[in-house]
């Protein structure tokens, strides 16, 4: 089964295997993304981006990685490993090593799944390629995914996305906890728990999101409630050609400042000199020691 996408949706791909439980391959590629979903049985075990077309942020081990639970070395380490041969999966890799444990690899493997299905959605033009073959869960994998149920959550925070976005700026930012004596987050909803937990990690939503394991979209979700609440407070934060420029700026301004405070003591210097020399040619002159000379005697 292949053909192009906008013959064929790609939910509609999606919804005829899952409904003809097929085991298998699906290749979804368009200009600028390419992804590979393993199914078994309808369900999908795996998703695969395909570099360099996937950003490198949204990999598995970049993933654990931001969020604090691997190191660049062991994400390294694990690479040169995988780099040996044998076919091995990442998360597997991870496990054997010790790295991370298999509970956390399997929610991020479910998280690498849903970002994957939020790039192909976003096609409007490209092609799929669907091919039979017996596939075996991932052992690092958690429960299996029906993609009709992943795409229905996700559709509705495509939908939700845009509104909740316009809460935070559009531009680079942080995010802090508000230090709130009271706050009680096990009377929080799950995914604001975890959101609040998450924010004693970092400060940039990113990365925040990442310790949460959540797509951009739920964190952005779970962010927007936690500060309507009133719990977190939101700072720009300047780009660095921005702050660079600013800084440079300041700079310049001083040295201005500076320059113009020496001119204003070199004028007043000089004047001071002349009033001076005025002021001695004055008293030295024939006619003022004369008239100085006679007004003593008068007294």
């Amino acid at each position: 089964m292949q053909g192009k996408i906008g013959n064929l949706s790609v939910y509609n791909v999606f919804l005829l295997i899952s409904s003809l439980r097929k085991s298998g391959t699906l290749n979804i590629s368009s200009e600028d993304s390419a992804v590979n979903f393993f199914f078994s049985e309808g369900r999908i075990i795996d998703a695969q981006p395909i570099q360099p077309i996937r950003k490198h942020s949204s990999l598995l081990g970049m993933m654990l990685r931001d969020a604090g639970y691997i190191t660049d070395d062991e994400l390294e380490r694990v690479l040169e490993i995988m780099g040996m041969g044998g076919g091995r999966k990442i998360g597997d890799v991870l496990i054997e090593q010790g790295m991370a444990p298999r509970d956390i690899v399997a929610k991020y493997l479910i998280l690498q799944i849903k970002e994957c299905l939020f790039d192909v959605l976003a096609c409007k033009e490209g092609h799929y390629k669907f091919e039979k073959l017996t596939a075996q869960p991932a052992s690092a994998g958690g429960e299996l995914a029906r993609p009709e149920t992943l795409i229905m959550e996700i559709m509705q925070f495509l939908d939700e996305y845009p509104g909740l976005r316009q809460k935070f700026p559009l531009d680079d930012f942080r995010v802090l906890r508000k230090k709130e004596e009271h706050v009680d987050p096990n009377l929080f909803p799950d995914t604001e728990r975890i959101l609040w937990k998450a924010l004693a990690f970092s400060e940039e939503p990113e990365r925040v999101f990442r310790k949460a394991c959540m797509t951009i979209f739920e964190g952005t979700k779970s962010l927007a409630a936690l500060y309507d609440r009133g719990l977190v407070e939101i700072e720009t934060v300047a780009k660095p050609n921005e702050d660079a420029a600013r800084q440079a700026h300041e700079k310049k301004r001083l040295r201005l400042m500076k320059w113009q405070a020496g001119i204003k003591a070199a004028l007043w210097i000089g004047a001071l000199v002349v009033a001076l020399i005025w002021i001695i040619k004055l008293f030295l002159s024939p006619g003022t020691l004369q008239f100085f000379m006679s007004w003593t005697g008068f007294f």
